[in-house]
């Protein structure tokens, strides 16, 4: 669909007038005259929806803890479908928060499946303040990192402005794993001084290796890019934004994990499962089926590792939200 808000008054209604004797175009014009005036093109996250598990604990969880005469807030509504699942459960009000012109599109979309008692609010959840507590908060303010868009303290700030007391996190228990994990071949990226080239000799560059830009030492992977998990999954430290106090997170880890498939490892994939509660989760694990929200890798020098060796590694985590601050080594 163009960009009805870019198109001239003018042309709009000369084209509008031309399709009303048309044939055949009656979906199409009921498009162009019910659209909304700001309607703007949207720029969605396409991979929530893909992933056919995650869409189905979403909806899961919204059926058993969305009741009628609930206050409703979905956080960074997006896309809308949060707030279109939870409007089916008939809450006395739902509100769209989002700051971002796919409000416009989200609001659109909900009139064409007959959902009007949404309230959308353009604000960013830091500043919207309903006017009365909600009962129930419904986000999904994750990142490709977990953290890097701000998941802790924007949630915190709206359960203790905005959540009734009593009230629930949808989802609101995550498990963050560090797992080392070997690459395909075609996805390996070496470090510049570990690659072989016929006539340069990079090497020296190793000796730069504490001066250089840390993005440097990261890479956001697709799932399928991981070949294997060197150990058991196992979480390297879990919280609850429900009970979760500010700065009570680990700013330093010391992990030493059993490997059970033998392997190189080419570094650190920070992975995350998503609780609602004890029975309904989510997770971006790459080995699961329709994986497709993308990973980050903590880089490092490749070793290979048998099977019944332990990897030992040190992370530190002085500032979640910003990978850049983060240090990792391992033994």
């Amino acid at each position: 669909m163009a960009n009805l808000r870019n198109l001239p008054r003018q042309a709009l209604g000369d084209l509008q007038s031309r399709l009303r004797h048309l044939p055949l175009v009656g979906t199409l014009r009921n498009m162009l005259v019910s659209a909304p005036p700001e309607l703007s093109s949207p720029v969605p996250r396409d991979s929530g929806l893909v992933d056919a598990e995650r869409v189905e604990a979403y909806r899961r969880a919204i059926e058993r803890y969305v009741k009628p005469g609930h206050v409703v807030v979905d956080v960074g509504t997006g896309n809308g479908l949060r707030a279109f699942l939870a409007a089916k459960r008939g809450p006395r009000r739902l509100y769209a928060v989002d700051a971002s012109r796919n409000l416009d599109t989200a609001r659109w979309v909900a009139r064409r499946n007959g959902l009007s008692d949404i309230e959308f609010v353009r604000a960013d959840s830091s500043r919207f303040q309903p006017s009365e507590k909600a009962d129930v908060l419904l986000h999904d303010q994750v990142g490709d990192a977990l953290f890097d868009t701000g998941l802790v303290p924007r949630l915190l700030n709206l359960r203790d402005r905005v959540l009734a007391r009593g009230g629930r996190i949808l989802p609101n228990r995550f498990e963050v794993f560090f797992e080392p994990v070997q690459l395909r071949e075609e996805a390996r990226l070496p470090f510049i001084w570990n690659q072989r080239l016929p006539s340069v000799d990079f090497s020296c560059l190793q000796v730069l290796r504490d001066t250089m830009d840390p993005a440097y030492f990261t890479r956001f992977i697709r799932p399928q890019d991981v070949e294997r998990s060197l150990c058991d999954p196992e979480p390297a430290f879990a919280l609850d934004l429900e009970t979760l106090r500010a700065g009570a997170l680990p700013q330093r880890l010391r992990l030493s994990r059993p490997v059970v498939r033998e392997g190189r490892m080419d570094g650190l994939c920070l992975f995350y499962r998503s609780r609602f509660d004890s029975e309904l989760s989510f997770d971006t694990f790459p080995e699961r089926q329709r994986a497709c929200t993308p990973v980050l890798l903590l880089r490092m020098d490749p070793r290979d590792f048998a099977r019944y060796e332990t990897i030992h590694v040190e992370l530190s985590l002085p500032e979640l939200s910003d990978i850049t601050t983060w240090r990792w080594s391992f033994q």
